[in-house]
């Protein structure tokens, strides 16, 4: 058989040339499914009328398009001038375009069309009236075809059986021509966990979101390596077939495939049992292809002991946590969507058979990559689209695609959505419509004060539906189009979120009784519309969640109404002085109304009994907090640069759970209420609270209180019960004598602007959780305790601007260190001596310290890149152990005033600024 080159880029897999009137109905159809179902792209001719006598152009374009050409010769092929011409036209491809042609021989010999013999010669004898050219045109294709290898059917033991064998030489060629340079690096690590030289039995699963190429790696790894097993098996699309046909129907087909005869099957018992029992000695290759069911591994593939040494079973499938119930984990490889550059080499071989877009839609091309997000189903179907069209009318359908997805598409994501209950559906659709690319826990809030539980957020992420990346939920942009669009259709009106369908709200135009969710988006004028807001929330009694951007421009003074039902409110610049009256916010759990003109919250008291997240921040009306006795399962609440409050209700001290207390900023407020029953309180920010005259006596257990950040100039002392820190930052606190002794546990310090503290406690660094220690400007600090010496987690180090600071530690030991700096300390004259191993450290400052000379155990750090000694005026020598830093890249030494000027063997370093050179 001939074969073409492997880098020709075809918009075919196949074209079928064939007599209809002889095979369509049989032969030709078979050979059609079959070719359809293992995936290959096939042109098949069904509705041409043979009226003329010349061949239409679009089916010579296709022949050229194709990479395969199957001629199924039969007794009357020869008798179809179009038939005929089509056949000179493939002979030629294949001479010209390395085409392959494959011809079958139906019903004919082979020497019947090379030599024109009956009844291919009762065929000619009727075209002596047709141009003689022609005709001897096509008797020499006829010739030539005759001579290609093919297959004879008569030689064939049946129909069946020739259409395997043609199927099975094609689908390799196809595969590794698009495929596999594409998921070529992904096929590696797959191949890499079957390990196919053990002769051990390997489970391996393939995992990802629809259309991302998982079957396609399963195909190419399949016709790669089958050879080399007993018997081999691809079971396509076994979810589908699951419910359509059931288990039995799967077990029937795959005991078929690798026994290679039909066998009974009674029940689905049975069926395991003849698989189990007849591959136990057999070396199998199977794929199962997505899967999406227990059943279907439990009683198909069952345990490793169920086949022969050297056995491989890859599974492919949308549901993570259904794969790793039955493949051990490392065994499992997520399919990863294509990078840009391979994104756009897909599409622009299915958009322009070639590996780059043409010079005039580079542009379009680049658009179209962005819209598929490195999903290789969309670059097909979009690049398929958009073959043989000129530029406006690509440009026509990519601005169609960003309104109207495209068809093919959505119906294969939307696969991705069956099985999903009530609350995972209502999951996944809020996400996809209004919070994509926000913050999990952020979400997580909204969706549980909805009544949501979050176990269905789970579900998503292991259905392939959803991740989790930098702390905020990513949903691939056509997941999220695709639950947008059945929001729109399944669940009309429930969430309202794009400009457009608000604009149609408050106009009227959309019934307002159905909307659950409300997110008006940033640049939406109220006043646009000409009508009263007021008006359409007291129409909205099923809305639950309402959230305006900031730059949401709303001009009325007045919000006179708000549906009760509400759950969560987001509101920035909120525009009156207290929330309506009329609104009963019994079931409201958030409300953020971060830069409101707030007086206050309501003029007369109501009781918020599910409120847990309120926030204040910005509210420079707000001279007093609300009571929070009427929040009793308050969580979170920031009254962040709230600049003109000054008076915190007492019932504050009483919140037992609340977590996170933000009060940064408050520049008005002079005291705080006593902290009674906050045993939950995790995080208080007092930070630029300048005029704080004490910081709050706490009476209760406050064990979990971790993140303080304090600064007033008032402050003289914290209370003992801080036990439970592992992050403080005073900043500013100037009369602030001593830190407490009794905090064993932080990991992080940041002290600025402490001028009465002169050393901290040793007992501070007693423990072994040190991370990071940061001090700035305290002019009374004049040593750091020796047990700062032996921190062995600490990663960070910075003393700068301490002028009385004298002493360090003697010795350091901090295998952890990356980076220490000690920098305008001018009393320092003495640097530590580095005991053990400090290889971590890389950057070490010692700027305008007093420092006179450097130990000789500097020669220690043996992972130093940069050493800074500029403006040491004391310093007189440099030890020769710097020669031992070999990753020593950087030594400054300007305004080094003492050291000589010629530094001798020291200059080697890669960029050494001396000091002479400095000093001019």
């Amino acid at each position: 058989m001939s074969h073409a080159s492997s880098s020709k880029v075809c918009k075919y897999g196949v074209f079928l040339s064939f007599r209809g009137i002889d095979t369509r109905r049989n032969f030709v159809s078979h050979l059609y499914n079959a070719l359809e179902q293992r995936g290959i792209d096939v042109f098949k001719d069904d509705e041409r009328l043979e009226t003329g006598k010349s061949i239409p152009n679009e089916l010579m374009k296709a022949i050229e398009e194709s990479r395969f050409a199957i001629v199924i010769f039969s007794e009357s092929y020869a008798s179809s001038r179009w038939c005929l011409e089509e056949l000179a036209h493939i002979i030629k491809c294949r001479n010209e375009l390395d085409q392959i042609v494959i011809p079958i021989f139906y019903d004919v010999s082979p020497s019947d069309v090379s030599h024109q013999n009956s009844p291919f010669a009762e065929s000619f004898s009727k075209y002596k009236d047709d141009e003689l050219e022609k005709v001897q045109r096509w008797r020499e294709a006829c010739k030539e075809a005759g001579k290609i290898s093919g297959y004879h059917l008569q030689e064939c033991k049946d129909e069946a059986n020739c259409i395997k064998k043609v199927v099975d030489h094609i689908l390799p060629n196809i595969i590794s021509t698009v495929s596999e340079s594409l998921v070529g690096t992904q096929i590696e690590k797959v191949i890499s966990l079957l390990h196919m030289k053990s002769d051990d039995v390997y489970f391996v699963g393939l995992w990802g979101m629809s259309g991302i190429g998982k079957t396609e790696i399963a195909s190419v790894i399949y016709e790669r390596y089958r050879h080399q097993f007993e018997a081999y098996c691809f079971l396509g699309d076994v979810g589908e077939m699951y419910r359509k046909k059931g288990l039995r129907w799967l077990q029937k087909t795959l005991i078929c495939k690798l026994f290679g005869k039909k066998m009974i099957v009674t029940s689905e018992h049975d069926g395991t049992t003849i698989i189990k029992n007849g591959l136990r000695w057999k070396k199998v290759l199977l794929v199962l292809d997505n899967i999406d069911h227990l059943s279907q591994l439990e009683l198909i593939v069952g345990g490793t002991e169920w086949f022969g040494r050297g056995s491989r079973i890859l599974i492919t499938t949308r549901d993570k946590h259904l794969i790793v119930s039955h493949v051990k984990e490392d065994k499992v490889y997520e399919v990863l969507l294509l990078s840009e550059n391979e994104a756009l080499e897909l599409f622009c071989m299915h958009a322009f058979k070639r590996k780059s877009p043409e010079r005039d839609f580079k542009v379009l091309s680049n658009e179209v990559v962005k819209y598929a997000d490195g999903l290789p189903l969309a670059l097909k179907v979009l690049g398929s689209s958009l073959y043989g069209r000129n530029k406006e009318q690509c440009r026509d359908i990519i601005d169609r695609l960003k309104r109207i997805p495209n068809d093919d598409i959505l119906g294969k994501l939307k696969i991705g959505l069956d099985g999903l209950n009530n609350d995972e559906m209502r999951t996944f659709l809020d996400i996809a419509c209004l919070y994509n690319h926000e913050y999990s826990y952020y979400v997580e809030r909204i969706l549980k004060s909805c009544g949501i539980h979050l176990i269905g957020i789970s579900y998503l992420i292991e259905k392939s539906l959803l991740c989790i990346r930098y702390h905020s939920f990513e949903m691939h942009s056509l997941i999220s189009q695709t639950g947008q669009n059945v929001s729109r259709e399944e669940y009309a009106n429930s969430r309202v979120w794009l400009i457009e369908e608000v604009h149609d709200l408050f106009a009227g135009k959309l019934k307002t009784k159905k909307v659950e969710s409300l997110r008006i988006p940033n640049g939406y004028r109220f006043d646009d519309d000409h009508i009263n807001y007021n008006k359409v929330f007291k129409r909205m009694q099923c809305l639950q969640v309402l959230i305006l951007h900031r730059r949401t421009i709303c001009s009325e003074s007045t919000v006179t109404c708000l549906p009760s039902n509400l759950r969560w409110i987001e509101w920035p610049n909120y525009p009156s002085s207290s929330l309506p009256e009329g609104f009963e916010p019994s079931q409201l759990v958030g409300l953020c109304l971060r830069g409101s003109w707030l007086v206050e919250l309501w003029p007369i008291p109501k009781k918020l009994c599910n409120l847990k997240y309120l926030n204040l921040s910005e509210s420079l009306g707000l001279t007093k907090t609300p009571n929070f006795g009427d929040m009793p399962n308050l969580e979170t609440l920031s009254l962040r640069r709230c600049e003109n409050l000054e008076v915190v209700h007492p019932y504050l001290g009483h919140c037992k759970m609340l977590t996170y207390l933000s009060l940064t900023g408050c520049v008005k407020l002079k005291k705080l209420p006593k902290f009674v029953c906050m045993e939950s309180l995790e995080i208080l920010l007092l930070d630029e609270c300048t005029s704080l005259k004490r910081f709050p006596k706490i009476c209760g257990d406050m064990r979990r209180l971790s993140i303080l950040y304090v600064e007033s100039p008032w402050i003289r002392s914290l209370p003992p019960s801080l036990s439970g820190l592992s992050r403080l930052k005073l900043k500013g606190c100037e009369v602030l004598e001593s830190i407490p002794d009794s905090i064993l546990n932080l990991e992080r310090l940041h002290i600025s602007g402490c001028n009465k503290l002169t050393t901290l406690p040793n007992s501070l660094f007693e423990s072994q959780q040190w991370i990071f220690l940061y001090i700035y400007r305290c002019s009374g600090l004049v040593e750091l305790p020796v047990s700062l010496g032996v921190q062995k987690k600490l990663g960070f180090l910075s003393v700068e601007e301490c002028e009385n600071l004298t002493k360090l530690p003697s010795s350091i030991q901090m295998e952890s260190l990356t980076e220490l700096k000690i920098s305008n300390c001018p009393k320092l004259t003495t640097f530590p001596e580095i005991i053990g191993d400090m290889h971590c450290l890389k950057s070490l400052t010692l700027e305008s310290t007093g420092i006179r000379e450097l130990p000789l155990s500097i020669g220690n750090l043996s992972g130093l890149e940069y050493l800074n000694l500029k403006g040491c005026e004391d310093l007189v020598s440099l030890s020769n152990s710097l020669c031992k830093l070999k990753n020593l890249q950087r030594l400054i030494l300007r305004g080094c005033k003492k050291l000589p000027g010629n530094v001798g063997d020291l200059q080697e370093f890669e960029t050494l600024e001396e000091p002479r050179r400095s000093s001019k």
